[in-house]
């Protein structure tokens, strides 16, 4: 049951990453207006969906992680990083591939999905530490002078890092995996 429903979250967390790696790079160039539109690739496991043991439960939780993310992908953040949206597009690309031979417990889904999602983890964490350095620098400026109230700013992965926390917890529990048969 746990390795049906991470498979599902990783679905979630990969159309997020992917979702908000495109708004990214559209931004630069243009506002984009059905970009949510991306929300709904939370669905994919729809495909893999006879290799489930728990369908019921399977589609309840496909289909609130969709309206979750569709209330995701309505607050769009107005950030234009090209090189942080391929970063997350790359991320979500990972994460998409692995999730059919991870649901079958084979390795090559297995590290396909832990790169993925350490790939997603460091985005958030070197983003968040961006953040401190800008909070920092801008409390170190301010010292004893009158500056305005610090702007923030939401980007996709502050969000992301601690989605994707989540998604470690089902590889503490052990389960059997294997190789390919020729």
């Amino acid at each position: 049951m746990y390795l049906e429903f991470s498979v599902i979250y990783i679905a979630f967390l990969a159309t997020l990453s992917l979702y908000y790696g495109t708004l990214e790079i559209l931004n630069f160039f243009f506002t984009p207006k059905f970009i949510f539109l991306l929300s709904f690739l939370t669905l994919y496991p729809f495909s893999l969906l006879r290799e489930f043991r728990f369908r019921k439960w399977a589609i309840l939780l496909i289909l609130l992680l969709t309206g979750l993310s569709f209330l995701f992908a309505l607050h769009p953040p107005a950030t234009s990083d090209i090189m942080g949206g391929f970063s997350l597009i790359l991320s979500s690309s990972l994460l998409f591939y692995s999730l059919k031979d991870t649901l079958r417990e084979l390795y090559s889904g297995l590290s396909f999905y832990l790169v993925g999602l350490f790939l997603l983890l460091a985005i958030g964490f070197l983003q968040i530490l961006i953040l401190l350095a800008n909070l920092l620098d801008y409390y170190i400026l301010c010292i004893g002078e009158n500056c305005p109230p610090f702007t923030f700013i939401f980007r996709g992965e502050y969000l992301l890092f601690f989605l994707g926390l989540f998604a470690l917890y089902p590889f503490l529990h052990r389960w059997e995996f294997r190789r390919k048969n020729p």
